[in-house]
């Protein structure tokens, strides 16, 4: 999900990006954009694998996949609605702040009876499953990513 908020976003502005920036400033943008989005994303499978490892066995390890799986697209979906709804400080309401435990908490109960439900638990493993064919695109990229970023800040 991070890696597609990306390049929609990429793609939305690289027209007016085209007329005053140059190819390798384009691409430096993309290379920053990809090694964030990986970083991200290694952040979120620890945290993911974290709570696995502290939670009981019975609460989420049995389930792992369904319901980390479950767990990352709500709480994704959740940072991707705030960053696009609160654009400016001046639109960003504090009342959230004081909301976020209630809806962590509400995000983990769901998770947890989604994991529950056979129907529900195997269809999210099967989107799981074939999810993993964007590693094969994300992967290198993000590799590619961090060796113009290296090449960009030391040399």
């Amino acid at each position: 999900m991070v890696y597609g908020w990306t390049l929609s976003w990429f793609n939305y502005t690289l027209p007016g990006w085209m007329y005053f920036l140059n190819v390798n400033t384009i691409v430096g943008v993309f290379a920053y954009s990809m090694f964030t989005n990986f970083l991200e994303s290694l952040v979120v499978v620890l945290g993911v694998v974290l709570l696995g490892v502290i939670l009981p066995r019975k609460w989420f390890a049995d389930a792992f996949v369904a319901r980390g799986s479950a767990l990352t697209i709500f709480l994704l979906a959740l940072m991707m609605y705030i960053a696009n709804q609160f654009n400016t400080k001046e639109y960003y309401p504090g009342a959230l702040l004081h909301w976020s435990v209630a809806i962590l908490a509400a995000i983990l109960i769901v998770v947890y009876f989604l994991g529950r439900v056979n129907f529900i638990r195997k269809l999210i493993e099967l989107f799981a499953d074939r999810a993993i064919i964007f590693l094969y695109i994300s992967i290198p990229v993000s590799l590619a990513s961090i060796v113009i970023v290296l090449i960009r800040n030391f040399f």
